[in-house]
This record gives C-alpha cells, sequence and structure tokens, in this order.
C-alpha cells in the first residue's frame, strides 16, 4: 500500500526555533502511578517553550505501549505546557507505538492519528525550510523502514529540488546504521541506502536512547545525522558494569534546540533538568548552504592514529579510600579530567581482574562534585587492592591512576537495572 505524506506549509513571522525531543515511552496502564516519564516530558516542553521554540519535533516512542490513556498523557503535556499558544508540532511513531504485538500495525497507526490528530508521515514546509517526519513501518527494532524507503526517497527528492543546497530535515525513529553513537546496535540497516544520495539531509533519530553529550552523538559523511537521546531514560553501550541502564538514568531529560539565522543554524543541547545549554563552548553549527566539503563532524575526530598524550584523560596520582556500608563497598576518589568528558573509569583489582564502570557524565556536565562515589559489584567477596584510571569517549586511558588499597567487598552484589523509581515495569 502507496504511503501517503501530509503535506503542510507555515509562515512564522519570527525566527526559526525548533526542539527536538524523543522516546517519552508513557506508560498504557491508567490504574499505575507510573509519572516518572510523564514528569520527564513536561520538564522538558517546558524548557522548549521557555527557549521560544515555535516549532516540536517528537522522534518517536510517544507510548511504552499504544494505547488511549498513553496517548492522552501525551496530549495532556502538551496542553498543560503552551494551552492555547500551541507550536507546530510534527510527531511520528515508534517501535514501541506499535506495541502490543498482537495488533495490527494498521490498527496503531489509526490509533496514533485518531489521538493526536497527525498522520505518521508528514512533510511540512516551515520559512522556505522542509521538515520530513517518516514513522517505521511496524516494530522491528532495526529494520523498520524497508518498506518506507520508496515513498521517503521521493520526499526527500522532492524536498531537495526545492531547497537547493539548503537543509533537508528528515526524522525517523532510527538514525541509520553506522552513523551515530548506539547506531551500530540500534540503527536501521536499510535507512541509510537512500539518505546516502542525499548530502544536504539532517536527520534526526531516537530509539538508542544514548546521551547526547557525546560527541558522537553528531556524525557526518554522506549525510548529516543526529541522536536525540530520549525524555525518559538513558541508555548506553553494554560491556560496563554499571550498563547499559547507568544508575539514575532519569535524573536529566535533554533535547536539541535549533536556532536558525541567515549563514547558520546552531544546534543547542538542553538539558531540561535545569533548563540550561549543555557544552556551550562545544556548541554544534550547521551551515544555511550544505555541500560535503563543509562537513566538520566527521569520523576523523576520533582518529586514534591522531591522538597524542595530551589527548588522554588525566587522573590524580593520589589514594582514594574505601567505605563499606552494609553489605556494600565503595570506592571514593577525586574525579578524572579530559578535554572534553570522563566517559567511564578503568578498575583494576589486586587479583589481575579489570572491570569498566561509566562515569555520570550523561546527567550533565555542570555536577560541582570533585569527588565519586562508585559501588562495587560483580566482584567476589575479599580484599583488594585497586588501581582507577579515567576513560573518554574515544577510548584512550589516562597514563596515571589513583590507588585505593585494602578495599574490603563483604559480598557479591549485581548491578540492579532499574529505569527509574516508579517505572521498573513500564
Amino acid at each position: 500500500m502507496k504511503i501517503i505524506f501530509e503535506k503542510k506549509t507555515f509562515t512564522l513571522e519570527e525566527e526559526l526555533r525548533v526542539g527536538v525531543i524523543s522516546d517519552s515511552q508513557l506508560s498504557p496502564f491508567s490504574w499505575k502511578n507510573n509519572r516518572t516519564f510523564e514528569r520527564n516530558l513536561v520538564r522538558s516542553l517546558q524548557t522548549l517553550r521557555n527557549r521560544g521554540c515555535n516549532m516540536v519535533i517528537f522522534a518517536g516512542d510517544i507510548c511504552n505501549i499504544a494505547n488511549f490513556y498513553a496517548y492522552h498523557r501525551f496530549k495532556n503535556a502538551f496542553r498543560l505546557v503552551f494551552g492555547s499558544s500551541m507550536p507546530i508540532t510534527q510527531f511520528i511513531m515508534g517501535n514501541h507505538d506499535y506495541f502490543p504485538a498482537f495488533t495490527s500495525r494498521w490498527k496503531k497507526r489509526f490509533l496514533f492519528e485518531t489521538n493526536l490528530g497527525h498522520k505518521p508521515f508528514s512533510h511540512y514546509v516551515v520559512n522556505g525550510y522542509h521538515f520530513i517526519g517518516a514513522s517505521p513501518d511496524c516494530r522491528n527494532q532495526r529494520n523498520g523502514y524497508s518498506r518506507v524507503l520508496p515513498f521517503l526517497d521521493e520526499e526527500i527528492a522532492e524536498a531537495v529540488r526545492d531547497s537547493g543546497d539548503r537543509p533537508v530535515f528528515v526524522t525517523t525513529h532510527n538514525n541509520a546504521a553506522g552513523t551515530v553513537y548506539g547506531s551500530e546496535t540500534y540503527g536501521d540497516v536499510a535507512l541509510g541506502k537512500i539518505l546516502v544520495k542525499y548530502p544536504t539531509v539532517v536527520n534526526f533519530g531516537g530509539h538508542t536512547h544514548f546521551p547526547m553529550l557525546d560527541e558522537r552523538s553528531i556524525h557526518q559523511r554522506d549525510f548529516t545525522s543526529l541522536n536525540t537521546q530520549s525524555t525518559s531514560y538513558v541508555e548506553l553501550e553494554k560491556g560496563k558494569v554499571n550498563g547499559p541502564v547507568p544508575p539514575n538514568p532519569h535524573i536529566s531529560p535533554m533535547g536539541y534546540v535549533l536556532e536558525f539565522g541567515k549563514e547558520k543554524i546552531d544546534v543547542l543541547r538542553i538539558n531540561a533538568g535545569t533548563g540550561m545549554e549543555e557544552k556551550p563552548d562545544m556548541r554544534w553549527s550547521l551551515p544555511t548552504a550544505v555541500s560535503k566539503d563543509k562537513f566538520v563532524y566527521t569520523d576523523s575526530r576520533f582518529d586514534l592514529s591522531l591522538a597524542t598524550d595530551e589527548d588522554r584523560p588525566t587522573m590524580p596520582a593520589v589514594y582514594g579510600r574505601s567505605e563499606k556500608i552494609g553489605m556494600r563497598a565503595y570506592l571514593i576518589f577525586e574525579k578524572g579530567e579530559d578535554k572534553d568528558f570522563v566517559h567511564s573509569y578503568r578498575v583494576e583489582f589486586s587479583d589481575g581482574k579489570v572491570q569498566y564502570y561509566f562515569s555520570d557524565f550523561y546527567k550533565g556536565l555542570s555536577n560541582p562534585n570533585k569527588e565519586v562515589v562508585l559501588p562495587i559489584y560483580e566482584k567476589a567477596a575479599g580484599v583488594y587492592d585497586v588501581e582507577i584510571r579515567a576513560v573518554n569517549s574515544k577510548g584512550l586511558e589516562s597514563l596515571s591512576g589513583t590507588r585505593i588499597c585494602d578495599v574490603r567487598v563483604p559480598s557479591y552484589r549485581r548491578y540492579p537495572l532499574i529505569f527509574a523509581p516508579d517505572a521498573k515495569y513500564f
């Protein structure tokens, strides 16, 4: 069946300012008091309103399981924040919006349309800029766009013909595989087949929940990709002891604010917990006249063959301390430093075992605490000496380490994966 994109044109008197968020994953259960993700969505919308956004894009996974109650909560959040001064809104579906599995995708699209008043496929022109919103065709987490591609290709081609060298914004639930941070695990395997044809495309994708504070969350090769993180909780790559969902992942919902100027579009990373811009001194910027020779957010930024010792994080060559509280042991030490941020810590025990733990960078980088308090997990009871080194997002380790002697681990403890205090089960 042919996919039809709903066409709309808007003209704003003021400069265009676009907020981009995703993955609220609101609870479908009217009887459950799961409110953390709902509060996070409201905080995010309030932040976008306070930043003067006159358009809001949502990149899918509105619901955890799609039903009337989840969509009602989503609509109510917008009404609560914006009232009668509603911005332009462009919403798409995500894989969770096709749950539960026993309901057909046609019924889920109908549910989306009737509850939100939006088509799952749309093409807006706002102040001359094209914004295409393309939902996946099904709940498949890595291959939801195969049947969408021919129709999405037509829409992008039309937008590019009209736009010339100006950027064309395409929102999909996934990014293309092999682009931004997290796309190796959660990227769509088909989407890149058409996006590679269009260097002026700027693709926003959710789904991964990976943090936008990591510089790998913007990527340019054949086109531009940005990872939108989520308003619900953060997820990270596997392989660390306190992951892939790190401690308190719901603390700092984040999103983008795009400020449109005559020559460039600034991309601000906004922490809805504080209302402040993160990393303002490393703000991303896209030219209003796009060409591949102007791409700066390329893989070369992470070429380790070009790295020097100055690119490594540093760790105080001092002694930390440990504490035992109940049946849990904690490592307490002065945090590492980096030109960007410390992504994780390498912990080596005197028995030769090495563990990696995420730092708390995903909560925001304005944390004034100079000490790290790190619970030990997945370690047998015993007494150990420990050396801790800092690791940045490029994977470079500090040359020096902090030592802690006579760490007493009273018992083996597994890391408790908790999405939010009231959302252990969605």
